[in-house]
């Protein structure tokens, strides 16, 4: 690589650089990955659309416009560079605005029937317009594609008459979750291939070759078309990139390649497919300032107050947390997760003792005098599965809402952090925990078995059936809340090992920098 032309340019839907550009994990890693690669000498360009938003919100001007097909037109799409929140030499941030792009408010919830057609289409369009952004780019440039959302690009580059110029370019194609793959009929009159560039099909010969095999119908599916046709791919953690080498079966809890394991395993037979994990934030000051419970109650109640006129769930979680402020717990378990299946799952499995999860775990709790604190928001199935157990569990609080403040305090003062989920590309919520001195119990899947290591810095547990999971996940619930309770000397040792641990975003650059980029 000619040190002159050491550019990346990112094509991601998320960038937590900007004000209101984050909803999941995507936009951690596109903040904090390059700048990590600056201090490697490479410069990074990240562009994400704008949502009609984020150039409004964020201190923007406007870079160029480029003419791009969709729907057959040519349209027109206004670039914005935008400044982030923290100034990084090497980083620069760009949106895409154009009036088609909209979200709720990154990403839209459709209709069954009609999964992706609206999130599809706008990603599609996104991409005809960093195809004709990148025309005028600096042979050598790398582009770096995350998740589905951004691989279009690829199908443009390979069969698109107007983008023969993206053959110059280097791809890399970063899966952050296998099992969201946005796909979408091939032809049709709705949110299909055919729809956005109807040139393509003039001779669509070309289309059994792209087809998704899994489908009856010609099916488009973009997470394919990533970890088929970029240069190199990576998942976020090593564990991952074995994983989802295995099919799928999710009736004993098994979360794998999902359908696309005969892709990723010719990626991993031609050493294109490399396993990195993510990188946490550690601030140079991270002393674990401890609040007492009544204190931790007063967060939970100001956050919850302007909730509570129309409100009732709210209105009985802020009673419980009022009944029990004069508990003073000797063991807080706590969770800070997206309630999906995915996360949430194992917690509503049964046992072999016939009993959920999530019921054993509560006895536990009243034999410990303990409480478990979830917060997060999600599906409307799990939420409803969370909040009727607040009405069976005395020492259980689910607080249904996304609070940075009452996550922050959970992560501080927690006992013990509980991470269930089936799968984990890499997970997060460990890794702050583990920073702010509380050790986890996590399934041992994924990114959380790349972290937490079981009787060092936390505890994990595993099973070849759902049974066996939930089984040895309420055992090592136990085991963790036994020791913190009962063996105040090993505990402590686990918390100091589980504080000391450090998974850096240095680490994770160079890995990028050496397996991908070079």
């Amino acid at each position: 690589m000619n040190e002159d032309h050491r550019h990346i340019i990112m094509i991601a839907s998320e960038n937590d650089a900007l004000k209101g550009g984050k909803v999941g994990g995507v936009g951690d890693v596109v903040r904090d990955l390059p700048a990590a690669l600056a201090s490697l000498g490479w410069n990074t360009t990240v562009i994400i659309p704008s949502y009609g938003f984020l150039h409004k919100d964020n201190p923007s001007r406007l870079l160029t416009s480029v003419q791009f097909p969709f729907y057959g037109k040519t349209q027109t799409g206004d670039f914005y560079e935008v400044t982030p929140r923290k100034t990084v030499d090497g980083v620069r941030h760009l949106v895409m605005e154009h009036q088609d792009i909209r979200g709720e408010p990154l990403y839209c919830n459709d209709p069954p029937g009609q999964t992706f057609a609206r999130d599809a289409t706008k990603y599609a369009l996104f991409c005809s317009a960093i195809g004709k952004y990148l025309q005028g780019t600096a042979r050598g440039t790398i582009v770096h594609l995350h998740d589905w959302h951004s691989a279009t690009l690829l199908l443009l580059q390979k069969l698109h008459p107007e983008f023969r110029h993206l053959a110059a370019f280097k791809t890399v194609f970063t899966v952050h979750n296998l099992a969201i793959q946005g796909s979408r009929p091939m032809m049709g009159p709705q949110a299909t291939v055919e729809q956005w560039f109807p040139e393509l099909f003039r001779d669509a010969s070309w289309v059994s070759g792209w087809k998704d095999p899994r489908f009856k119908e010609p099916t488009y599916t973009p997470m394919a078309v990533g970890i088929r046709f970029a240069d190199k791919l990576n998942t976020v953690s090593p564990s991952y990139a074995s994983e989802i080498l295995q099919p799928s079966d999710h009736t004993v809890g098994f979360y794998g390649g999902e359908g696309l394991e005969p892709l990723l395993q010719e990626a991993h037979a031609a050493h294109r497919l490399f396993g990195i994990l993510n990188g946490a934030e550690y601030p140079q000051e991270n002393a674990r300032s401890r609040l007492s419970w009544p204190q931790l109650c007063d967060i939970m109640e100001e956050e919850l107050r302007p909730l509570l006129s129309g409100d009732k769930f709210h209105a009985v979680v802020y009673h419980r947390i009022g009944s029990l402020r004069d508990l003073s717990p000797s063991i807080l378990l706590t969770s800070v997760t997206r309630v999906v299946e995915q996360k949430v799952r194992l917690l509503f499995e049964k046992s072999s003792r016939g009993k959920l999860a999530i019921e054993e775990i509560c006895s536990f709790l009243d034999r410990y005098h303990g409480l478990y604190i979830f917060i997060g928001a999600g599906t409307t199935d799990y939420e409803m599965k969370l909040k009727e157990l607040v009405e069976r569990c005395r020492r259980f609080i689910f607080i249904n809402i996304y609070s940075d403040r009452i996550s922050s305090a959970l992560y501080k003062n927690g006992t013990i952090y509980m991470m269930p989920s089936s799968f984990e590309p890499c997970g997060i919520g460990q890794m702050i925990a583990m920073r702010d001195g509380q050790p986890c119990v996590v399934h041992a899947v994924g990114g959380l078995k790349d972290t937490v290591i079981d009787g060092v810095n936390g505890f994990q547990f595993s099973g070849a059936t759902l049974e066996e999971q939930v089984d040895n996940f309420t055992a090592s619930t136990l085991r963790a809340v036994r020791t913190a309770a009962e063996n105040p000397t090993l505990w402590q040792k686990i918390c100091r090992a589980a504080t000391d641990a450090r998974f850096t975003w240095e680490k994770s650059a160079q890995q990028y920098s050496t397996l991908l980029y070079s």
